[in-house]
């Protein structure tokens, strides 16, 4: 049997001053007696002492309440025997010191957590809630200036057929003069060459309906149906609030900074990347509710919503088996799917059912009845 080491060699520090001071040790089965010279022996207990270092030196820490206050006393022993022998000498005070020392770490290790999920949510969750404060307070020429930029973005059409631009824009004329709220946005529809089936609402009032679409819409009702969704997008700000949300941390640093065209020059820099206009789902179900709401106050049948919105899931289920047959990538196809702009296209239909049946008592007028639209629009 190992007979344990009673007595070291150390020095205290007092927490009064940077001082250190040569000390006796004798370790006891209940404490730790110190001994300074010319001073009378001290005594620590166990359970009232934490290890700050458990390799050597050794540091053992000593809270010391006096009528002056508390005072942190630090014992600093180099003999690296020392650790082993206190164990030796008293195994059960001395676990229950180690034990109190590993609940510190605990607690330190949740308040490292908690400082990392404060810095999270400022950075974070905060300028969500932020931008969400914000949104209403943009400057309409900002919104103008940003939908310009992602307009630039894509080659729309510079002399488009006349008749279909004459039909898209009555359409946008009778959807806003039908908004109950007056509205400062002046809706500009724009049509972009391409087989592709989309179409987006941009930040200030522009909208680019994809010529793919227009050659599935049947109906004036079915392209009042796209533009009575995606003129809400505009209305709700859900398109400045998509881009907004991308560059939220940067934009709150530059605010608090004070640096408003930094903010505005990354605004402009992430405009044009399509992700930003993507929808949430409750965006979604938000323009389809208040399109539907803008084509009944409108007295347009807002089954061609509905019908639009059918056809447009079928086109996307094609595309879907497309993609597993062809080398084009997913992000190429994504650009111009309809359903990575405008998500959960099955749920949606069924929601814009019901809010049709509760409103199948209302009357409703037809929408250029002798427009002829099936002859004017683009052909395949």
């Amino acid at each position: 049997m190992v007979t344990p080491k009673l007595q070291f060699s150390g020095f205290l520090f007092d927490g009064k001053s940077a001082k250190k001071q040569p000390v006796r040790i004798e370790l006891k089965p209940c404490h730790i007696t110190l001994t300074l010279s010319g001073s009378s022996a001290e005594s620590w207990h166990y359970s009232d002492i934490r290890w700050a270092a458990e390799t050597t030196p050794f540091h053992i820490e000593h809270q010391l309440n006096t009528p002056e206050g508390e005072r942190l006393e630090t014992l600093v022993v180099e003999n690296p025997d020392f650790y082993e022998n206190c164990q030796r000498i008293a195994p059960n005070d001395f676990s229950r010191t180690t034990i109190k020392y590993s609940f510190n770490w605990k607690i330190f290790s949740g308040g490292a957590l908690i400082l990392l999920l404060f810095f999270f949510a400022v950075f974070k969750i905060v300028p969500y809630y932020f931008v969400d404060k914000l949104v209403d307070k943009i400057p309409l020429e900002w919104e103008e200036t940003i939908g310009n930029t992602v307009l630039s973005a894509f080659p729309v059409e510079k002399n488009p057929d006349t008749r279909v631009m004459a039909l898209l824009t009555d359409i946008l004329r009778l959807l806003k003069q039908s908004k109950v709220k007056e509205t400062p946005y002046n809706l500009k529809v724009f049509i972009l060459k391409t087989e592709q089936i989309n179409a987006l609402a941009l930040p200030g009032g522009n909208i680019i309906v994809f010529e793919g679409l227009l050659k599935i819409a049947d109906s004036p009702e079915e392209i009042a149906g796209v533009l009575a969704h995606e003129a809400q997008h505009i209305f709700l700000k859900h398109s400045t609030r998509g881009i907004l949300r991308n560059l939220a941390s940067g934009m709150l640093l530059a605010l608090i900074r004070g640096d408003a065209n930094a903010v505005m020059e990354s605004i402009i820099g992430i405009a044009g990347q399509l992700n930003t206009l993507r929808f949430s789902r409750k965006m979604e179900t938000e323009a389809d509710i208040k399109g539907i709401e803008l084509m009944l106050e409108a007295k347009i049948n807002p089954k061609g919503m509905l019908s639009i919105f059918k056809k447009l899931l079928k086109e996307e289920l094609k595309l879907e088996e497309s993609k597993k047959n062809s080398s084009i990538s997913k992000n190429a196809k994504e650009v111009f799917s309809y359903l990575s702009t405008h998500p959960s296209t099955k749920i949606r239909i069924k929601e814009l059912e019901n809010k049709i049946k509760n409103n199948s008592e209302k009357l409703w007028i037809p929408l250029y009845p002798n427009s002829n639209w099936n002859q004017i629009k683009p052909q395949n």
